[in-house]
């Protein structure tokens, strides 16, 4: 798959919430080329808390993102 200036990715991943941003992650990690696509506006932004999340019970959901997109 190839983007509007020409570069190359192995995968496109559309949506970049948790799920999105964690296979990014994995893919990269397999040494492919990745690209996530994102249109910023996560549909869990209004909940209290992300829940059954191993490590990250009731973290809302903005820090989670914020986090995932650190990494």
């Amino acid at each position: 798959m190839s983007d509007l200036l020409g570069n190359e990715y192995d995968v496109v991943v559309i949506g970049g919430g948790a799920a999105g941003l964690n296979a990014g992650l994995m893919l990269a990690r397999a040494r492919r080329s990745v690209v996530v696509i994102d249109a910023g506006a996560p549909r869990n932004a209004p909940a209290a808390g992300v829940h059954g999340l191993l490590a990250r019970d009731g973290i809302p959901p903005a820090e989670l993102l914020g986090r995932g997109r650190d990494e």
